[in-house]
């Protein structure tokens, strides 16, 4: 076992400082990974984690309401590599995603995940089907380039 430390900004300021022990494994597969905030993003998740545990003891909170909140949820037989290697595909989208224009991230996020065809976005929009699709384009290869 292994104590791994960080430190969060609290919604008034403050530093409050958050540790959680992890397993042998899942600690070398973070050391080996070497990427500071692949260990943040973990031990804050271990940490949420354990929270949620003790919470458990008086309700229930179903897989599917923790994953809407944005929590990730392990296998417990899962692979630390594993989980590292999405965590580093996860931080990739993420600073991906944050390269985009408002209006690009918006068409993206329409079309992957609402679904909906460029025609739907445009009249949304109020712009036109052709300027939906440079935007969209623009994005994926913004994308790609961080990949």
């Amino acid at each position: 076992m292994k104590k791994y430390t960080t430190f969060i900004t609290t919604e008034k300021g403050e530093q409050k400082e958050i540790s959680v022990w992890l397993d042998d494994e899942t600690a070398k597969a973070l050391d080996e990974a070497n990427n500071p905030e692949i260990t943040q993003f973990y031990i804050l998740d271990k940490h949420q984690e354990d929270l949620t545990d003790r919470k458990e003891t008086r309700r229930h909170i179903s897989l599917d309401s923790l994953i809407e909140q944005g929590h990730l949820i392990a296998d417990e037989n899962g692979d630390p590599a594993e989980y590292v290697e999405r965590m580093e595909k996860i931080l990739k989208m993420r600073k991906a995603l944050s390269a985009l224009t408002d209006k690009q991230y918006a068409i993206v996020i329409a079309h992957h995940i609402d679904g909906l065809s460029f025609r739907e976005i445009a009249r949304r929009m109020g712009i036109g089907k052709t300027a939906v699709l440079y935007h969209f384009n623009t994005a994926e290869k913004i994308i790609k380039s961080f990949f």
